[in-house]
């Protein structure tokens, strides 16, 4: 049996928390105060501009960016008639009924934070989630998580979510709900349609105002990951220990026993080596067991996959040696989708294979890898060039781009000019402005890295320039010029 854990390692900075199976990093959290997350909280915003193109609405939430409501987003019930406000909301998406309008206001949930130049996505189909149960607050529907497997777990499910679901009101059954009793997912379910009232009295204020806000990441992980799966939880801080067991004490009390207070002095994350793992998760090149790689490039509209065989010689045959190395490459990409939080299209070139059957059984292969994944995917097929197609459900940036920042030489493009394309541009900018410094002590500052490979490989070139020009040439690195950059200064 798998053993999984949950590590949470929290400080002033930054709240850190990891995923464990057997030891291996699984899914990956960080949340800093200055970059929390938006993605479910429940806005009055106001309407800014429709945009008729586009089939939808950019609405005031009360940000820096404006939210993106695609009108198709938009129920058709009115929200007043289930909560005494003005504020409207509709069940079906009917385009020639729904007429926004400018300054109207409307009550919007955050789906997807801003990303790149994109600003945060927004619903208007409210959702609140909890433990066991999301209570849909303008939809009738009830559904059960598709993670709950066994017909007669979901019948049962269905028929506990029937007799529980508040009127005007619907339901999701999360997988949590499987191992609960019936009277714990009905209280919850009462404790949420509570709440949201009492939220809702925030609705009265003039938009755009913050009605409901998610929790912090250490409860919401509690709430979203802390399942029978999990054997246990450590956490290194005090008060947010004390702040789970409070929450699980009204929603699951009998997991209170799993949460473990971590006061050793080695620090928690050293201790159950996840610091090491992290050191992977901006590394482009990830090595198979077998010998063989795979190179992630992840860009503004779509991550790219490469696999290659590398050193791997286990098989002799092509399509063998093809279709193990590409199972192989395809169970790590399953991992580290998760692990990054990688989203948006996916695009894997594989091995070229011949064999129909082999392509069906990798297909095959990978959707029973991502089953345990949260997200949501589209698979397509295998093109005859190889390339294996999928989107992944982006709700957030990746973790790669939460740990990272553009490059401030680069630019992001992850190349930089050449030192040899530096040295043309520096004798073209004293064959347009070497009339200027004729006779003069002229220092050429640049990067350390660049200044060691003049000295070395141009040294002929600098006493050119310098007897061209009658002038003393000195080259001096400094540490705040780019690679790519330089400064010419008279002294």
């Amino acid at each position: 049996m798998r053993k999984k854990d949950i590590i949470i390692n929290v400080s002033t900075v930054e709240t850190r928390i990891a995923l464990l199976d057997d030891g291996l990093l699984l899914e990956y959290y960080l949340e800093r105060p200055e970059e929390n997350s938006l993605v479910g909280h429940i806005y009055k915003a106001k309407v800014l501009n429709l945009i008729s193109g586009l089939k939808a609405a950019f609405v005031s939430i009360g940000g820096d960016r404006n939210g993106f409501l695609p009108l198709n987003e938009i129920p058709f019930e009115e929200f007043s008639e289930l909560f005494e406000t003005d504020v409207e909301l509709e069940h079906e998406y009917r385009p020639e009924q729904i007429q926004l309008k400018k300054n109207q206001e409307i009550i919007v949930q955050v789906t997807k934070d801003s990303y790149g130049i994109k600003g945060p996505r927004v619903t208007s189909y409210i959702s609140i989630p909890g433990r066991y149960v999301v209570l849909l607050i303008n939809a009738k529907n009830i559904g059960v998580s598709r993670k709950v497997r066994h017909r007669r777990e979901r019948e049962t499910l269905f028929k506990i979510g029937k007799q529980i679901k508040p009127d005007g009101m619907g339901l999701i059954i999360r997988t949590a709900a499987a191992r609960a009793r019936p009277d714990e997912i009905k209280r919850e379910v009462q404790v949420l349609k509570r709440n949201w009232e009492k939220d809702l009295q925030r609705a009265r204020d003039p938009a755009p105002t913050l009605i409901y806000r998610e929790p912090d990441v250490v409860i919401k992980t509690v709430r979203d990951l802390f399942n029978n799966e999990i054997r246990n939880l450590y956490i290194d801080s005090d008060s947010e220990y004390k702040k789970i067991q409070h929450y699980l004490g009204i929603v699951s009390p009998r997991m209170r026993s799993r949460v473990r207070l971590y006061s050793d002095p080695q620090p928690i994350f050293q201790k159950f080596n996840i610091e090491e793992q992290l050191k992977d998760l901006q590394v482009r090149k990830i090595w198979l067991l077998s010998g063989g790689y795979i190179v992630i490039d992840q860009t503004e509209a779509l991550v790219a996959i490469d696999v290659n065989t590398g050193k791997s010689s286990k098989e002799k045959q092509a399509e063998k040696l093809a279709f193990s190395t590409n199972l192989e490459a395809l169970k790590e990409i399953a991992r580290q989708l998760r692990l990054r939080d990688i989203g948006g299209l996916v695009v894997v070139d594989l091995i070229d294979l011949e064999k129909k059957d082999n392509i069906k059984r990798m297909l095959s292969e990978f959707k029973s890898l991502i089953r345990d994944d949260r997200a949501r995917f589209r698979i397509g097929g295998i093109s005859e060039f190889g390339l294996f197609e999928f989107t992944r459900e982006r709700s957030r940036a990746s973790v790669t781009h939460a740990l990272s920042e553009t490059c401030p030489v680069c630019k992001g493009k992850g190349r930089i000019i050449s030192r040899q394309s530096t040295v043309g541009y520096i004798e073209r900018w004293f064959l347009n402005n070497g009339n200027t410094v004729v006779k003069k002590m002229v220092e050429l500052r640049t990067s350390p890295r660049l200044a060691d490979f003049l000295s070395l490989h141009h040294a002929d070139t600098l006493a050119r320039i310098s007897k061209e020009y009658n002038l003393i040439l000195r080259v001096k690195g400094d540490y705040s010029i780019s690679d790519g950059e330089f400064k010419v200064v008279v002294l």
